[in-house]
């Protein structure tokens, strides 16, 4: 039986797929300064020229691989949050999976760091990466008032400020987790958000 032949729309969907794919790993294991695009394209079996005309750049295709990580994050998320019963179970069972994640997949941790490092220092990184961290603080912003309204309490602060809080602790605790593992109390952010928001009154 012969195989089905893919439509131009298929297909090109398909090169995208083991592209990114690719990407992904190559960017994984040598970071993104490290990793090329002839490597890449070479890797997943395709010409430079199929990487740019689906991508752009490399900048281009690293934002495309953050993009379809974050996705995945959110639906994840998504899943706890609607299983908890309380917010304060929630961030509990969120930084639980959280140091899993950095000490199970460092590699992810460190590129994107190096990410944000260049971005730094290119307006254009900046450009596209700050709708996509946009999307995932507005997610933590909708949960925060989801619970909000569940428990029917008010936060001393307005879930958009909380979103944005959450947001440089996620990336200030990494940065201090990845220079000084040791360094970084347990249940930090926990323990830290408890209080802020009078979540438990049992003093840590």
């Amino acid at each position: 039986m012969s195989k089905k032949r893919l439509t131009r729309e298929e297909s090109k969907r398909e090169t995208r797929n083991k592209l990114l794919h690719v990407a992904t790993k190559t960017f994984m294991e040598k970071g993104f300064y490290g990793a090329s695009i002839d490597e890449i394209a070479e890797e997943a079996g395709f010409s430079k020229g199929a990487v740019y005309s689906n991508f752009g750049s490399k900048e281009d295709l690293f934002i495309a691989v953050f993009s379809e990580r974050l996705q995945k994050d959110i639906q994840s998320i998504k899943t706890i949050y609607q299983q908890q019963t309380s917010l304060l179970e929630y961030m509990e069972v969120l930084e639980e999976n959280y140091h899993k994640e950095l000490k199970e997949n460092k590699a992810w941790g460190a590129l994107m760091l190096e990410f944000l490092i260049y971005a730094l220092r290119e307006e254009s990184a900046r450009k596209k990466l700050a709708p996509i961290l946009q999307k995932s603080r507005k997610q933590s912003e909708e949960i925060l008032i989801h619970f909000e309204n569940k428990e029917e309490s008010n936060f001393p602060l307005s879930p958009e400020k909380l979103s944005f809080l959450l947001l440089a602790l996620d990336v200030g605790t990494s940065i201090l987790h990845f220079v000084s593992e040791e360094d970084v109390p347990e249940h930090i952010i926990v323990d830290g958000l408890k209080q802020l928001l009078k979540l438990d009154s049992e003093t840590n």
